[in-house]
C-alpha cells in the first residue's frame, strides 16, 4: 500500500474502538462553566474531552440532508431508467435508511473521538458543546449509552457575557440583530429557556445518563461536584485526582464567569424581557431577583 493509501478496514477498527470507550457530552448555554469542567475533567488520567466538534447542531444535520439528496436523486433516476424500460428491481434497494444515516452519524463521531486519545490511555472519551441542550434526544438516538452533563448558570450572568463575546468578535453584526441590550436579554432568555427546558425533560425520561453541575458552584464547590462527576462517569474519584481537576479547571478559568455580574448591566428594560421569557425558569432554578 502507497504512502497516500488509505487503509478503509484499519481506520474503521480504530474509529469503533471508541465505542468501547465510556463516552459523554457536556452541554449548557454557559461559556465559562463548560469551558471550566471541560478543562477539568480532561487533566483526569483516564479521560480525554475535547471541545466544540458541534455533532449533533451541524455534522448531523449536514448527513440527514445529504442523505436525502442521495436518496431523491436515486429515486429520480430510477424512475426516470424505469419509463425507459431499463429499470432494474434491485433499485428498490438502494438509497439510505434512517437506520443508515444514524450509523453514518455515529461513525463520524466515532472518526473524530478516536484521534482524541493522544498518549492517555483512555477509559472515558467527551465531549463539550453549549447548544445541546435541546439536541439530546438525537445524540441519545445515536449513541444512547452515553451520558449528559448539563451545566446551568444564571441565564442572565450567561446573556450579559454572551452580549460581551459577540460585540467583541462582531459588534456591527450584532447590533444590526439587537437594537439594544434589553432586546438581545430577551432573545436570549428565550434560548435558555428551551434548552434548559429540554434538557430537564431529557432527564426525566434519563435519569441515570444524565447529571446536572450549577456553574455557580464551580466557584465554591468544585471539589465536590467533580468527585461527583468521576463516580458519574464510573472513573477514578480519590482525592489527589479530584484535585488536580479542579486546578486544571481553574488555570482555564475565563473572565466573564462572575456571579452576579447582571446585576451592573440589566435596566428595567432588560429585566422586564427577560423575565418574560424566563421569569418561571429562575424561579424554579432558585436564582435571586
Amino acid at each position: 500500500m502507497s504512502d497516500n493509501e488509505i487503509d478503509y478496514q484499519q481506520v474503521l477498527e480504530t474509529a469503533s474502538g471508541v465505542f468501547d470507550k465510556k463516552l459523554f457530552f457536556i452541554t449548557g448555554l454557559t461559556r465559562s462553566g463548560t469551558i471550566w469542567l471541560q478543562k477539568a475533567i480532561n487533566a483526569h488520567s483516564q479521560v480525554s474531552c475535547r471541545g466544540e466538534a458541534h455533532f449533533a447542531d451541524i455534522l448531523f444535520p449536514a448527513l440527514g440532508n445529504a442523505a436525502t439528496t442521495y436518496n431523491k436523486r436515486v429515486v429520480r433516476i430510477g424512475k426516470q431508467l424505469e419509463a425507459s424500460g431499463l429499470g432494474d428491481s434491485a433499485g428498490a434497494q438502494l438509497g439510505l435508511t434512517n437506520n443508515d444515516v444514524s450509523t453514518l452519524m455515529a461513525t463520524a463521531m466515532s472518526l473524530v473521538m478516536s484521534r482524541w486519545n493522544g498518549s492517555k490511555n483512555v477509559t472515558c472519551i467527551g465531549e463539550r458543546t453549549t447548544e445541546y441542550g435541546h439536541m439530546l434526544k438525537d445524540l441519545a438516538h445515536v449513541l444512547p449509552q452515553a451520558k449528559i452533563v448539563n451545566v446551568i448558570r444564571d441565564g442572565r450572568d450567561e446573556a450579559v457575557s454572551v452580549y460581551d463575546y459577540n460585540i467583541r468578535i462582531n459588534a456591527s453584526g450584532f447590533l444590526s440583530k439587537f437594537e439594544d441590550f434589553a432586546a438581545f436579554a430577551g432573545h436570549f432568555a428565550g434560548n435558555w429557556n428551551r434548552d434548559v427546558g429540554a434538557a430537564r425533560y431529557y432527564a426525566r425520561n434519563n435519569p441515570d445518563n444524565y447529571m446536572e453541575i450549577r456553574s455557580e458552584e464551580l466557584h465554591t464547590e468544585a471539589a465536590h461536584d467533580l468527585a461527583r462527576l468521576c463516580r458519574f462517569l464510573g472513573i477514578d474519584d480519590s482525592d489527589d485526582m479530584v484535585s488536580s481537576c479542579v486546578d486544571a479547571g481553574r488555570r482555564a478559568a475565563l473572565p466573564d464567569g462572575v456571579i452576579g455580574q447582571w446585576r451592573d448591566r440589566f435596566d428595567d428594560a432588560a429585566t422586564k424581557a427577560f423575565m418574560r421569557q424566563s421569569g418561571e425558569l429562575l424561579k424554579l432554578l432558585e436564582y435571586e431577583g
